[in-house]
């Protein structure tokens, strides 16, 4: 009779201990996360914080900063699509209505009256409020150009890629701080300080 009672319950008991662990099993209990799985999740978290974070830092950086790498962009676009198309340009500063412009170099050695719209980068570019260009001037230039109407400083960038040597200076509205912008060697490297 015992021995018929054993039989009885390995029957009953058995399967119910089998059932429970294949339900444990379907539902993912006692496993963790793949290892593909990681990976996918981590690739996925990455390339939002690629496209995410060099935006967040931007919005929290100075303007002179900003403009200095804005600058720093346009000469770099400038000075290579000039080498590639093996085209002259020019930069142009203004300092009454406080905008950078960007146009071809005519056959005269003229700067053109028409300015590029794209790409965005170079499209004519106003300064911040919070950032007065004051000063602008070609190395070497003992005279500057401040705030004259209708006048402009002229970079120049041949098809070489050599820009003409120049020096910018921005400072806050109430000139509590100033910095200077200048170009170091004949290829436009950019420098920055503070006065």
């Amino acid at each position: 009779m015992e021995l018929m009672e054993v039989w009885i319950w390995m029957q009953i008991s058995v399967p119910a201990i089998s059932e429970k662990t294949a339900k444990q099993k379907s539902c993912g209990s006692g496993y963790g996360f793949t290892f593909l799985e990681i990976l996918v999740v981590l690739t996925l978290a990455l390339l939002i914080l690629g496209t995410v974070l060099p935006q967040f830092l931007a919005f929290f950086s100075k303007p002179v900063e900003k403009e200095f790498k804005h600058l720093n962009a346009v000469l770099k676009t400038l000075r290579n699509d000039a080498v590639l198309k093996s085209s002259s340009y020019c930069l142009l500063f203004d300092l009454k209505l406080q905008q950078m412009m960007t146009s071809e170099e005519v056959d005269s050695g003229e700067c053109s009256e028409e300015f590029f719209e794209k790409p965005d980068s170079l499209k004519p570019h106003e300064f911040p409020e919070d950032l007065i260009l004051r000063e602008a001037q070609l190395a070497g230039s003992s005279n500057l150009v401040s705030g004259a109407i209708n006048e402009f400083l002229e970079v120049h960038i041949n098809s070489s890629g050599f820009v003409s040597p120049f020096m910018l200076v921005f400072s806050l509205p109430d000139v509590s701080r100033s910095w200077i912008i200048e170009t170091k060697g004949i290829m436009g490297k950019l420098l920055i300080r503070q006065q």
